[in-house]
């Protein structure tokens, strides 16, 4: 076994465990289940700007093999219940993808 290979089998074991379900709907094309990562009133810096702003943010980190694809904007997350509008991309190392998202 490669070492890519038991890096995507310890992700998948975190996600699930740790994470929440959902479901994510993207413009085009079907629904797709997933495990997500919500984190509400996370701290984040706004991207584009060299200067100490800082504010409060509802984020989700998901699996990008689970997904397919990195999120576009007004894509939607439904976890528990609540859609969760995708805002921005604020993360993507290739394994996850983490975005912004504001609760409708």
């Amino acid at each position: 076994m490669t070492a890519e290979e038991i890096f995507d089998k310890a992700e998948e074991r975190i996600f699930d465990r740790l994470g929440k379900d959902a479901v994510f709907t993207p413009a085009v094309g079907d629904p797709v289940s997933c495990k997500v990562n919500l984190e509400k009133g996370s701290d984040f810096q706004p991207g584009g700007l060299d200067a100490q702003v800082w504010g409060s943010e509802t984020s989700i980190e998901y699996r990008l093999a689970e997904v397919g694809k990195e999120a576009d904007r007004d894509e939607v997350f439904t976890v528990g219940g609540t859609d969760y509008t995708v805002k921005d991309v604020m993360e993507n190392d290739g394994r996850f993808v983490k975005v912004a998202v504001k609760s409708a």
